[in-house]
Parts: structure tokens; C-alpha cells; sequence
């Protein structure tokens, strides 16, 4: 039976465009999970948000707004309220723009982080200065400790043990490189949305406020003098929390790296070509125009570019003059020179060597391949993993809990502790006289060594470099949700036409009846054929093409009117005046019934059915007239990707429109095991119903084709995985998308998946952990018994490392062995600086 697969080769990125009422924000002033769970909040609590992520990584939010928002008008007035609502939590939020405003605003903010990161250094710079003059004023305390009792009390010491000397240092710490921290800790509070700013804010007071009192009355000391002022903790908890600021912001940036590769392979100019006069054949338009550089965006479709060598290509478009070798790594990894000649289509994205082309766009500047593929990672940092779900829901109360459980550790030190455990204080630290001052200084480690910044940061940072990962390496997905659902596939159903097989038919026989020749078979059938784009269509197509040019005394191809195509089944046009069917033998003899021969006459093209696609041609009134045997090979890598997905505990099936015999045959060569299933004849809702019946049986299925048919089994699986050359067929409704056109990538994407959640969990379990043991050691649970506290700058410390070891761990999929699956070459704008060592550069073989 006529496999139903279409393929279409896509020209732009509209499959990749997200629905019109989901809209990406920009959001400044996020520090922490605490800040990001604030946002997402106060948008989910809109009566017009119907959904909302919020990514802290990306500094961005995905909110999709109810359809009763989409009246005209009412979807801007709806953005207008939300970021009005935002902006009085403290945040600055703005919608992210399209085309060159976009990559404007995405330099201006890639340029606002690395003056941020600059102004963290040097304020890092000063806070560790700070803290080595702060531990001289204790130089004192360590020459005794070291024995030298003699050097321990010059003039110059003694001087630096005053209390005020540390005072000023400290104040210097707090109103220099912590000043930003503090004020956006109080902005945080007053917006009625604490953050991990205010717990550093409230916990370097608190230790400031200890050593002032004790500094200004020495009574507080049952022996008259203050001998544990600690103004060094406020200094050093600045340094550490710059610290880990300054690393995290790093570590960030790295895991944003790749996306901002992809973001920069585009072009912002185009160089517009503007011809005087219409142009004669053969001739180039660039030879009598005016050309002039415009934005890439005002590039409309059919326009003229000129790209000379040493440029990258602005759109997507066809060749109309000029030869050239083009580098297409960004889009499918090889890192050889593709001749492209007139007629050849070429991408956005890609770059040229050799010599300058005149294209015609097909797409706007805005509309290409690469400018969709970097759209979706963009809005893919958006769609959090439901895993995310339970950092969310600790992330909201989080920084209230840890003041509660900051007073209720002061509460109990101060009222039960000391009568409980007496001298626990007294020997952990030597408190002195005044009953708080311990409860005090326990209640401000709690403050400061909680982390909320780590929960905020386990999935997104994940999320980011994995899907960045994937793109570089020819797996586009859509979000951490798609990621964490294709990690727990059970079973990957296949289509056979252009996913298994190379997608590329070939037309191997043509029988006719005794009353008729095959070259008018053939004909008639590219005819008809010629108005779809089925792989099979094209094939014959192809076919009677080549043969017209090389065979001399034959009649032209006929043109065809009226088409009409039923998917899964054939395609019917006049041709000549005849109404003329080809497709699947059952459906064409249902068609010419009664009338004629039928296609079972054809012995000989049914010996062939074990390995070939049959295809019959009928005529209305006269019945089937011929028919054509087609065959298409298995990819190469087809058998290793099955096993690869069995040997990961998969089970993988087959469901095609193309004979059932045909289908079989195909199962045994991929070596699909006795629990699989390999079904023919299936339309695309019969396909549905098998991946209803595979989930009924409580398997999570992954769905992979190429053609506009397979869409409806792609919605209905779990995870729908399209092929490239169908991506503009299948785009929407497949949550992965293999750019490189290989089946292997299909293990690959579960690979990646399981990768990623098991960094995910890993950064989840990891912040939970920390917090759970950090906050109970920083309460003082271990000081009675082994008599151990923390101090706010070992504290700050800690919670500085917790967040850099969140962000280092998602770092670790970078890794060159992290997942050897991927082999291709790394796409990169900096690839065409230089011509790529092996070219391909022979000129194709023309056809008609």
C-alpha cells in the first residue's frame, strides 16, 4: 500500500513559531529562587494568565494569556497590566523583541551581564581587601597563638585592635561592594518579596549590630572588656557571598553560551539587490542593480540578496545567479563546502566560499531556519520540567520559613537552650555576660547560610545546557518538559518512508498493459504526481524527468489539472482529458472498479512487493492501466539506532502505511524483537489508535515521523520526534525535532533526556540536602553535644559554594565524554572564518 508519508522540505521556521498568545518577557533584577518564584506567583494569580515560567538562568519568562485575550486590543492591554504588576514586585519586566530589535535588545542585555559581572569583580576586589586589613586587626591574637608574644603588642598592633578600627572596615564592607546586596535586600522586603539578598542583608547587620554593642559596652563581658567582637564577619560574609556571586555568574555564562552562538550566526544586514531593469536569461541581476544594506528583517520574500564570499547567507532563499561552495555546518554538523549553483536552495545561517551568489528570498529575514531554531531554544528555557514543580513549590516560602526558623532558633537559645543545655554557649564561644548575644549570632548564621538561589537554579541551569547542547549537536527540543518525558520513554514507534529509509525512492520498474508502453505509463503517472509531494510522487516525478532528457523521440510529460490527494492513499487529476488515479493499488482498483484490468494482473510488479513500494496508475472507464515498483534504502544507521534503543530497555515498533509485506521485511533487517509490532496499511488515525493502545498499556511512546500525516499519531504519543525534511509538515506538533536528518539522533534525544534529568535530580537533591543539613548545623543542633556552631562568614561561605556547585554540576553535560553519542561537528559562527579543511565542491548532475 502507498505509504502515506509526506516529506517537505522546509524553507522557513513557521512550524517553529509558538502560538500567538504565549509571549516572551525580559526580566531584570532576579537574584535568586526566591525572586523567580515571586514573579511566576504574581503572574499565575492573573485572571488572564493562563500559564507562566519563569527561568532564572535566561532572565525570562514564557507567559501564555487566555484566548479571551486575544481579541484585538486586548492582548497588549492584558501585557501593558502584567508588566505594570511586575514592576511593583521590584522587577523590570519588558516583552522581548523580534528581528533586529531583538538582537539589539539581546546585546544590550548580553553587554548590561558583563558590566554586571565587571562591577562583581570589583567589588570582590574590595571586599577581599577589606577582609585582609580587617584579620590584621587580629594579627595580634595570632603572633601569641604562633608564640612570637614579643611582636604581638607593638604600637602599630595594638592600634589595629581597637574596636573601631574593625567598626570602620566593616561599615566599609556593608556601604562599599555590599551596598548593592543591602539595597536590594530592603527593596525586596518592602515589596513583600524577601529574597536570598535579604537573608545576607539582615544576617551582616545582625553580625555588625553584635559587635557594635559589645564594642560600645564593655559590660555585656563578664570580664569587663569585649574579647569576641567579630567585625571581620560582616566583611568576610561579603567577600564570600561576591565570591560565589562571581563564580555563578561565570558558570552562567557558560551555560548560555551556546545559545548565544546560535544568537549570533545570523547576520543583522542584508545586502538588498535592486535591479534597474528586468533581466534577460542567464543573466545575474546584481550586474545592472543598485545595492544597498538594509536590516535584515525588511527582507521580504522574493526579494534580491547578494552574498559574497566570506559572508554568511541572511535568509533562506533560491539561487538565481552565481556559483558557489557553501558551508552548511549549522545545520547539519558536516563541516564540508556543498556546491551551490542556480536553482540550489540555500540558509540562513550558512556561510559562502568560492564565489558570490544572487539569491531570491523564500522567507522573510525573520522567518528562516536558523532565526525559528534559535527562537524555540529561546522560548524552550520557558517550559520548565515537571520536575521543577516541587523547587517551585519550596521556592515561594522558602525565605519566610528561613526568618521563622532564624526567630525560633533565638527564641529557643534564648529561653529553653542555655536552661537545657547549660553552657553550651559558654563553651561553644565564650558569649560573655548578656543571655542573647549567642542566640543572636545562631539566629544570623540560619539567615545566612540558607540557600534559596540553588533551588531556583537545579532545573533551569539543566534545562539551558542541554537543550543548547542538543541544538549544537542536531536535537532541537522544545523545553525541560519534553526533556523529562523523553527520558522516560518505554517505546519508540517508527515510521518506515523517509525515517527509516533515507526518505530518497527510487523508481526501479514500469509495467504497462499489453495495449500500452511504459514511457506513457510513466507520463501520465509524473502527471499526476507532480501536484503533491509525497517521497514516492517525487520519485516518479524524478524518473520521467531523467528519462525525457536522456531519451531522444519521446512526448513531453502532460500537464495535469483538478489534483485532489487522499492522504494514505493516492492522489486523482485529468490528464488529457482522462480523470487518471495513482497510488495504492487497492485504492486505485476501489476507483476504476468493474472496468478493465485490475492491478492483480501485474505479476510481475507483485513479485517485487517483498522489497519494493508498488504504485498503480488507472484510468477512469478503463481501469488499471500500469503499474510501478519503487524502492528506498534503510539508512544506514537505522540498525544500530535499534539496537542502541533496545539495549536502553526500549521497545521499538513500526507502524507504515506501505505494504504489510514490505513492513515485515523491514522489521527482520532492523532486527525487532517478538515484542514488538510492525504494522502496514496504516492510515495516519489508525497509527493514532496503535499509540492509544501501546499508552493504554501504561508505556510512555515516542513517536517519530517525517511527513504531514504522521501528525495526528505525533500529537498522540508522549513525545513526538520529527525528522528536518518534515519539519514545516510536523514541526508543530513534535516536541523534538532532528535537524540533522538522522535516525540515530532518535537515541541520541533519549540519551540527552536521561542525561539531563539525572543533572536535574542531582541539582534538586543537592539543594535540598544542603539546606536541610546546613540550616539545623547553623541552628546550633551539634552544639551541645560535640559543641560546634558555624559563624555568618563560614556560613555565607557555604551558601556562596551551594549555588556554584548547582551551576557546575549542569556544566558537567558539556563535558567531551558526557555523551559520546554526539559525533558531529559543533556549529558555530566562528566555523566560517575559515574554509573548512574537506570540501565538496564537484557540481551535482543536472536534471531537468
Amino acid at each position: 500500500m502507498r505509504d502515506e508519508e509526506t516529506s517537505a522540505t522546509s524553507s522557513s521556521a513557521s512550524s517553529l513559531e509558538s502560538s500567538s498568545s504565549t509571549v516572551l518577557f525580559a526580566i531584570e533584577g532576579m537574584r535568586c529562587g526566591g525572586c523567580s518564584a515571586a514573579v511566576r506567583n504574581a503572574l499565575d494569580a492573573r485572571d488572564d494568565v493562563e500559564a507562566a515560567a519563569v527561568n532564572l538562568v535566561t532572565e525570562t519568562a514564557a507567559v501564555r494569556f487566555k484566548t479571551t485575550s486575544m481579541i484585538v486590543g486586548s492582548l497588549d492591554a492584558s501585557i501593558e497590566s502584567a508588566v505594570a504588576e511586575i514592576g511593583k514586585k521590584g522587577f523590570k519586566m519588558t516583552r522581548r523583541e523580534l528581528g533586529r530589535a531583538a538582537e539589539a535588545a539581546a546585546r544590550e542585555a548580553n553587554a548590561r551581564r558583563e558590566e554586571e559581572m565587571e562591577r562583581t569583580k570589583w567589588d570582590l576586589y574590595k571586599a577581599w581587601g577589606l577582609t585582609a586589613a580587617c584579620l590584621g586587626t587580629h594579627l595580634t591574637h595570632h603572633l601569641h597563638a604562633l608564640g612570637l608574644h614579643e611582636y604581638a603588642h607593638t604600637e602599630v598592633l595594638n592600634a589595629l585592635a581597637q574596636p573601631w578600627i574593625g567598626a570602620t572596615l566593616a561599615m566599609g564592607a556593608l556601604l562599599g561592594p555590599g551596598r548593592k546586596i543591602l539595597v536590594e535586600g530592603a527593596q525586596a522586603f518592602a515589596n513583600g518579596a524577601p529574597n536570598m539578598n535579604s537573608l545576607v542583608g539582615v544576617g551582616s547587620l545582625a553580625a555588625f549590630g553584635l559587635s557594635t554593642a559589645g564594642a560600645l559596652n564593655p559590660q555585656l563581658n563578664e570580664y569587663g572588656q569585649w574579647t569576641n567582637d567579630f567585625f571581620e564577619e560582616p566583611v568576610l560574609l561579603m567577600a564570600f557571598i561576591l565570591l560565589g556571586r562571581a563564580l555563578e555568574g561565570r558558570a552562567r555564562a557558560r551555560a548560555s553560551a551556546d545559545l548565544r552562538s546560535l544568537s549570533s550566526l545570523l547576520p543583522l544586514d542584508a545586502r538588498l539587490v535592486v535591479p534597474d531593469r528586468a533581466s534577460e536569461e542567464g543573466e545575474d541581476p546584481a550586474d545592472h542593480s543598485v545595492m544597498l544594506d538594509v536590516d535584515r528583517a525588511a527582507v521580504k520574500p522574493g526579494d534580491l540578496v547578494r552574498v559574497v564570499p566570506g559572508e554568511i547567507i541572511p535568509v533562506d532563499g533560491v539561487v538565481v545567479a552565481g556559483n558557489a561552495g557553501v558551508d552548511e555546518a549549522t545545520l547539519t554538523g558536516e563541516p564540508v563546502l556543498v556546491y551551490k549553483t542556480r536553482g540550489s536552495d540555500v540558509n540562513a545561517g550558512t556561510g559562502v566560499f568560492e564565489g558570490p551568489l544572487t539569491i531570491q528570498a523564500t522567507s522573510s529575514g525573520d522567518s528562516s531556519i536558523v532565526a525559528g531554531i534559535t527562537r524555540t531554544i529561546e522560548e524552550a528555557q520557558g517550559r520548565a520540567a515537571p520536575v521543577q514543580r516541587l523547587a517551585d513549590a519550596i521556592a515561594g516560602p522558602f525565605v519566610f520559613g528561613v526568618m521563622g526558623i532564624s526567630a525560633a532558633t533565638f527564641g529557643f537559645w534564648t529561653l529553653a537552650g542555655d536552661a537545657m543545655f547549660p553552657g553550651a554557649l559558654m563553651e561553644a564561644g565564650s558569649f560573655g555576660a548578656a543571655p542573647w548575644m549567642g542566640p543572636l549570632k545562631l539566629a544570623t548564621d540560619v539567615l545566612v547560610v540558607a540557600c534559596p538561589c540553588a533551588l531556583g537554579l537545579a532545573t533551569p541551569t539543566a534545562v539551558l545546557v542541554a537543550t543548547s547542547l542538543g541544538a549544537r549537536n542536531g536535537v532541537l527540543l522544545r523545553g525541560g518538559d519534553v526533556l523529562e518525558t523523553i527520558a522516560g520513554v518505554d517505546a519508540v514507534v517508527l515510521d518506515k518512508t523517509g525515517t527509516i529509509t533515507r526518505g530518497k525512492p527510487k523508481l526501479k520498474s514500469v509495467y504497462a498493459t499489453s495495449g500500452d508502453d511504459d514511457w506513457n505509463i510513466l507520463s501520465v503517472a509524473a502527471a499526476v504526481e507532480a501536484t503533491t509531494t509525497h517521497p514516492l510522487a517525487k520519485a516518479v516525478a524524478r524518473a520521467a524527468d531523467l528519462r525525457f532528457e536522456t531519451t531522444d523521440n519521446l512526448t513531453p510529460v502532460p500537464r495535469a489539472s483538478a489534483s485532489e490527494t487522499e492522504p494514505g492513499r493516492g492522489v486523482s487529476a485529468t490528464v488529457n482529458g482522462e480523470r487518471v488515479f495513482v497510488g495504492a493499488p487497492s485504492w486505485v482498483d476501489e476507483k476504476v472498479r468493474g472496468v478493465g484490468p485490475s492491478s492483480d494482473s501485474f505479476e510481475e510488479a507483485w513479485a517485487e512487493s517483498e522489497t519494493c513500494s508498488l504504485v498503480a496508475v488507472g484510468v477512469e472507464g478503463r481501469g488499471v492501466m500500469g503499474m510501478l515498483t519503487v524502492t528506498d534504502e534503510i539508512r544506514e544507521d537505522a540498525a544500530a539506532t535499534v539496537q542502541r534503543l533496545k539495549e536502553s530497555g526500549i521497545t521499538v515498533h513500526i507502524l507504515s502505511g506501505d505494504r504489510q509485506a514490505v513492513v515485515t521485511a523491514v522489521a527482520g533487517e532492523l532486527g525487532l524483537g517478538a515484542d514488538s509490532v510492525a504494522l502496514g496499511g496504516m492510515l495516519p488515525g489508525d497509527k493514532a489508535n496503535e499509540i492509544e493502545k501501546l499508552r493504554a498499556k501504561g508505556l510512555k511512546v515516542a513517536m517519530v515521523g517525517d511527513g504531514i500525516n504522521d501528525a495526528p499519531a505525533l500529537v498522540t504519543a508522549d513525545v513526538g520526534i520529527a525528522m528536518s525534511r518534515g519539519m514545516e509538515a510536523t514541526g508543530n506538533a513534535a516536541g523534538v525535532i532532528l535537524l540533522n536528518d538522522a535516525i540515530s539522533q532518535v537515541a541520541d534525544s533519549v540519551q540527552l533526556g536521561k542525561n539531563a534529568l539525572g543533572k536535574i535530580r542531582q541539582n534538586l537533591g543537592w539543594a535540598l540536602a544542603y539546606n536541610a543539613v546546613g540550616i539545623p548545623l547553623a541552628a546550633g543542633v551539634l552544639l551541645p553535644e560535640y559543641g560546634f556552631t558555624l559563624n555568618p562568614s563560614a556560613a555565607g561561605a557555604m551558601m556562596a559554594a551551594s549555588s556554584v556547585a548547582v551551576v557546575t554540576n549542569s556544566l558537567l553535560l558539556r563535558g567531551p565524554d558526557a555523551w559520546a553519542a554526539f559525533t558531529t561537528a559543533s556549529p558555530s559562527a566562528e566555523r566560517i572564518a575559515q574554509k573548512p579543511t574537506d570540501s565538496a565542491l564537484d557540481p551535482p548532475t543536472p536534471t531537468r
